[in-house]
């Protein structure tokens, strides 16, 4: 919780949603420890060092349910590591990914049975249908003339530098504004140095405060050129607020916003160029309705409580 991301988002999401639909959830206290008082033990990352953890709460009777937060495919497995990541999945009673996309190719990566995945999307608070004046954020922050919008931490898989040199490009008359922190510090000064007076740190906003959807209301566009995304929940806030999106297609966000959002190929600096394009001259309707009508935690909690009921009968 140093630096959080979308997997923190995620189970802060879960536990204050899950008891409106009749499930007790709990964040887990190393120091007040109680799995008798539990059925489920629910965890959001499938990196190696939670393993123990997790066979402890299976010998304990629970059954382990994983949230993998992962795109990795078959070109890219060696990136990670791999014999780690297929134990906590192996021994996982049930494993939620976020599209069905991400299921299919985790079970084709690590040959696991398609039975075992359940999909859960995510979603966005209903806070994110509540515009916020634009004038907050920019006053707050100093912030003339008109700027993009990223909300991430800075690091390579997000890919800010290469988005920063396209738009200076393309639209050297826009700021870059990105509301996170360094998770890279040597990248981070790699940003700050290509950006120049383009580039706005600001740190990260409170959650669903009005200063972040100040931001979100008076960007030019949202854009979030990750390298991979599965996906992104502050792609669904921001689109759910009103904002002009560009998105990634490397990941499944394809499946969540079609044919709504500009997509970009972030490998490709003429993709991102082409894309900064399209973003200034697209309009927000379809991806409002995309975010609006099936992407608010309310209406994907169902889900994630019939994936728990099936493993209790």
């Amino acid at each position: 919780m140093d630096v959080p991301g979308g997997g923190e988002r995620q189970m802060l999401a879960y536990m204050h949603h899950l008891p409106r639909f009749g499930v007790q959830a709990d964040l887990y206290d190393m120091w007040k420890p109680s799995l008798d008082e539990y059925q489920i033990f629910h965890v959001f990352s499938v990196m190696p060092g939670i393993i123990e953890m997790c066979d402890y709460a299976k010998k304990r009777g629970l059954k382990l349910v994983v949230n993998p937060n992962l795109w990795v495919t078959r070109e890219t497995k060696d990136n990670y590591p791999f014999s780690g990541i297929w134990n906590i999945l192996e021994l996982a009673d049930r494993v939620i990914v976020n599209s069905g996309m991400e299921g299919n190719t985790l079970s084709d990566v690590f040959g696991i049975a398609h039975e075992k995945f359940h999909t859960v999307l995510n979603g966005a608070e209903a806070d994110f249908l509540v515009a916020a004046d634009p004038n907050v954020f920019r006053k707050a922050h100093g912030i003339d003339g008109p700027f993009v919008l990223n909300v991430a931490n800075i690091e390579p898989r997000k890919n800010q530098l290469e988005f920063i040199r396209a738009l200076r490009d393309e639209r050297p008359d826009l700021q870059l504004v990105i509301a996170g922190t360094a998770r890279d510090e040597q990248y981070a000064r790699a940003c700050i140095e290509a950006g120049g007076d383009r580039l706005r740190i600001v740190g990260m906003l409170p959650y669903a405060s009005e200063m972040l959807r100040s931001a979100m209301t008076g960007c030019e566009f949202f854009a979030m050129p990750s390298l991979l995304e599965t996906p992104s929940i502050a792609a669904i806030e921001a689109a759910a607020l009103g904002a002009k999106v560009l998105l990634t297609q490397v990941g499944s966000t394809t499946e969540y916003f079609g044919d709504s959002v500009t997509w970009v190929d972030p490998k490709s600096s003429d993709s991102l160029r082409a894309g900064i394009a399209a973003a200034m001259a697209s309009t927000p309707d379809k991806s409002i309705w995309a975010a609006r009508h099936r992407l608010l935690w309310p209406q994907v909690m169902p889900e994630i409580v019939r994936c728990y009921r099936s493993l209790l009968i």
